[in-house]
């Protein structure tokens, strides 16, 4: 709000001019006469009631220009003015002819306020507002009466401004909203308004000596200081951004530093003065903007990243097909050619055997033997190509699922004299084929290396554990929570270190001499459980056994 005049209303020549200066005001703003007569006499109304209720009323003339409102506004205000409800009928007659009539306290007294909107198409500024201020200066008086009143007031106010100047000065910069200072080449303050030791809660005194230290933000102390030493030495303006905090507080807040040199003599600076303005507001939106053009560019590299990947999973998915279809083939037709060489090996003991000797027969026996593992390896290959995420899921007893697995082992089971403990398991969303392979080769793994010099145990245990409470990464799929399989054994065990190879393919961890197979069975685990959204993870320990656990989503409904 822009305040252009004032007019005190003692008499009805001050009624006069009152009217006249607002009828001056809406012909500066560009309003038509009908509106400048309305202005005009909703002001005359309100000057009149409270000139005949209060004692010594002032009107204030000001204008209001903001990118949402522009209103001329007059403001009659009172320190003994006590306005009566219901309202009079001069006031009740200004109400209408303006867009607002507002009625504040004001001290003891009261004030009225009333607000006269102006059309958007005409666009207040600063400039304008000095030049209507000067008008009403230079404008000729209305009156003698009113030339002799002007006169009068500014030998007055002349008078009251040489008598406190000092004290006006600093009952202003008091009651602004801002830290307002005077400082001398060295930084040191000479003078602070109130604001000042408001916001820091600390004295001139102790701000001097510690040079700001616990109002300033740590990380731009250094900075500051460093720019005004620079700036003061050449008689520049200083203006610097930085971090201050509020009393009682931990919090910083963004505002500007701003201050000018003052010049006694040509060269000289006797003094610096300056403000201190908050500009946190001004920087988070700054920082939010900043925030969302990034958020914006995340979003189309986003958009272009997926469909690039897209694209890649499609090729993927081709070539994945392609593979598991050239494996498929090349499997099955490897079986052929080796069920040759076995038949014809058979043949050549049964028919030539006596002829081949000693050193042939151990050869054919090696050719069989290699036949036979070459075998048992394309048969696992071909059990690996099958397993894919795409078929079809149902609801598993695993209690009964496992049941079958042990009934399947048995004789490996009598064999090994092994005791299997199983506890209930529960039910799961899952694929009923692979879910077999899973625990068949688990149970098998167990089973195949046991220790020779004490009785295999098989402990098989499920829990139910919440999302959050999982020890290992999962691919989250909504299940709020997953069960958790664990085929403990007694067993030979292996280091911690190897945990991740021996879920890779033909990856073993022993000779063939010491312990038959193809290093293709935890690699099926490892798919069969990624296959259904899970996790496997394993613990062991040299010479006590290991640990397989299951992690898979679990339904409680």
């Amino acid at each position: 709000m822009e305040e252009l005049i004032r007019v005190s209303l003692e008499n009805d020549m001050d009624l006069i001019v009152a009217h006249k200066r607002s009828m001056r005001l809406a012909e500066l703003a560009g309003l038509s006469l009908a509106a400048q007569t309305t202005f005009a006499t909703a002001v005359s109304e309100v000057a009149r009631y409270v000139m005949e209720q209060g004692s010594k009323p002032v009107l204030i003339l000001s204008v209001l220009a903001s990118a949402k409102q522009q209103s001329l506004i007059a403001a009659v205000e009172d320190s003994h003015l006590v306005v009566a409800n219901p309202l009079n009928q001069g006031l009740l007659y200004a109400q209408r002819l303006v867009e607002k009539l507002e009625i504040t306290s004001a001290g003891s007294g009261s004030r009225i306020t009333v607000y006269y909107s102006l059309p958007s198409s005409r666009r207040l500024n600063p400039t304008r507002f000095t030049d209507w201020r000067s008008q009403f200066t230079t404008d000729q008086p209305v009156s003698a009466y009113e030339e002799i009143k002007h006169k009068n007031e500014q030998l007055k106010d002349l008078a009251l401004r040489l008598q406190d100047s000092e004290q006006h000065y600093k009952r202003v910069t008091d009651s602004l909203p801002l830290m307002i200072f005077t400082a001398n080449q060295s930084g040191q303050l000479l003078y602070a308004n109130a604001w000042v030791h408001e916001f820091t809660g600390a004295s001139l005194q102790l701000l001097n000596q510690t040079k700001w230290s616990t109002i300033i933000h740590p990380d731009e102390q250094a900075g500051f200081w460093r720019h005004w030493t620079r700036q003061a030495a050449m008689g520049q303006p200083f203006t610097y951004e930085c971090r201050l905090r509020r009393k009682g507080s931990m919090v910083y807040q963004w505002h500007l530093f701003t201050a000018q040199p003052i010049k006694s003599d040509p060269g000289k600076i006797a003094a610096w003065t300056g403000f201190v303005v908050n500009i946190d507001a001004q920087k988070i939106v700054g920082q939010t903007l900043q925030a969302n053009q990034e958020l914006i560019q995340a979003k189309a590299n986003l958009e272009r990243y997926q469909q690039e990947l897209e694209t890649t999973v499609s090729e993927l998915n081709r070539s994945n097909a392609e593979l598991t279809q050239f494996a498929y083939v090349a499997s099955h037709d490897l079986q052929e050619p080796l069920r040759k060489i076995q038949t014809f090996s058979d043949l050549l003991v049964v028919q030539y055997g006596a002829n081949l000797g000693t050193a042939g027969t151990d050869l054919l026996s090696r050719m069989q033997a290699s036949a036979s593992r070459m075998q048992a390896l394309v048969k696992d290959l071909l059990s690996f190509t099958r397993l894919t995420a795409q078929m079809p899921f149902e609801r598993l007893n695993l209690d009964k699922l496992v049941a079958d697995v042990i009934s399947d082992l048995e004789t490996i089971i009598q064999q090994k004299q092994a005791t299997i403990r199983i506890n209930s398991l529960g039910e799961i969303q899952g694929n009923g084929l692979q879910m077999r392979q899973l625990f068949q080769n688990l149970v098998s793994n167990a089973l195949k290396y046991s220790r020779p010099d004490r009785p295999l145990v098989i402990q098989i245990t499920a829990t139910v554990v919440a999302v959050n409470e999982l020890p290992v990464t999962v691919t989250q799929n909504g299940s709020p929570h997953y069960v958790s399989i664990a085929v403990e054994d007694n067993g030979i065990g292996f280091e911690q270190k190897y945990e991740d190879q021996i879920f890779r393919l033909f990856q073993r961890l022993h000779g063939r001499k010491q312990y038959e197979g193809t290093g293709i069975g935890l690699a099926i685990c490892k798919k069969v459980v990624d296959n259904h959204q899970g996790s496997l993870s394993v613990r062991s320990e040299p010479g006590k056994g290991s640990v397989f656990t299951v992690y898979l989503p679990f339904s409680l409904n």
